[in-house]
């Protein structure tokens, strides 16, 4: 399966992989330049437009209380004269009023999805303004872009709204494709281990992020993982440190939501570990347990990987082991 250079297994070439050339539908614009005397009629044409995925905008990410509500045209209306929303909408316009780029790289990554699953579908992409609420929304077969979300890290809107630096650093352009992909395979292939324990979820989502890399091997890993080089070092060197970690601590095998978070929730830094040690390290560790899974198992497939329930199983054969 795994075809390619021997020290990079997931670049393949999927140059003869056939699927369509993805064309995102730019719903940002369809709703801030259409005409308000009539919002009904151009609501039902976006209904038309976008199906299940508009009704879903209008609800949940603009939280409007969706097209039924008596107040929707009015709602919808102010939203789209206010001030501040025009000016952001406007930022968007700026740097992204040409996403040929997007395009591009949205038709890349479906190419090595379908190398990897034939069978399974492509989804489609819409570009949308969500007043800063949500970044990606995958609907159904649909996956939104909250443009508004990736003006860059420095953006004066993220500084208004006091977004935390650990976050608006990765609301940039180049985590578009990370962020969708990671997102798309979330709902694609949903938590099916046969435990909630530690290990189980941390291994789910290192074979999510394993995924990732195999959709998105030319990016660079510290936008897959939103790791700084720091901290990307910093894991790599403690890797042995925070195994021996979890092991002594009996964290492996815990329940315990709260201690599992303390591991895996989005954040500044680990405060188990100390403020040099970035969040999701517990992910980070599930990763490298899958990726020396494959490694050590190269007639696994990837729908196999992720057919697999049972965590201690897969880290028995990934016989994980971090160096010192």
């Amino acid at each position: 399966m795994l075809i390619g250079c021997t020290n990079h297994p997931l670049k393949v070439d999927v140059s003869n992989v056939q699927v369509p050339e993805t064309h995102i539908n730019r719903l940002d614009r369809d709703v801030f330049e259409m005409d308000t005397t009539n919002v009904l009629k151009q609501t039902e044409a976006l209904n038309k437009k976008y199906g299940l995925f508009f009704k879903v905008f209008c609800a949940g990410i603009l939280n409007s209380g969706g097209v039924r509500d008596t107040n929707y045209s009015g709602k919808l209306k102010r939203f789209i004269a206010d001030r501040d929303m025009r000016a952001a909408y406007n930022d968007c316009k700026q740097q992204y009023n040409d996403i040929q780029f997007l395009e591009n790289d949205f038709t890349d990554a479906a190419r090595h999805f379908k190398y990897y699953f034939p069978k399974r579908g492509i989804p489609k992409v819409v570009a949308m303004f969500t007043g800063f609420n949500y970044n990606i929304t995958p609907v159904d077969s649909t996956i939104g872009v909250g443009l508004d979300m990736y003006l860059g890290s420095n953006n004066k809107f993220y500084d208004m709204l006091a977004f935390p630096k650990y976050k608006s650093r990765w609301m940039t352009k180049e985590c578009i494709m990370p962020d969708a992909v990671r997102q798309w395979l979330l709902t694609q292939f949903p938590y099916n281990m046969k435990a909630n324990d530690f290990v189980s979820q941390i291994i789910y989502f290192g074979k999510i992020m394993y995924l990732t890399d195999a959709l998105l091997p030319e990016v660079a890993d510290t936008l897959k993982l939103q790791y700084t080089p720091r901290q990307l070092r910093y894991c790599t060197v403690n890797e042995f440190n925070m195994w021996n970690y979890f092991i002594a601590q009996k964290v492996l095998y815990t329940t315990d939501q709260a201690e599992i978070m303390k591991f895996t929730a989005e954040g500044p830094f680990t405060s188990a570990f100390n403020k040099e040690a970035p969040s999701r390290v517990g992910y980070w560790m599930g990763y490298r347990i899958v990726k020396q899974y494959m490694e050590k198992n190269p007639n696994i497939t990837l729908e196999q990987l992720m057919s697999e329930t049972d965590g201690q199983q897969l880290l028995m054969k990934s016989k994980y082991k971090p160096a010192k």
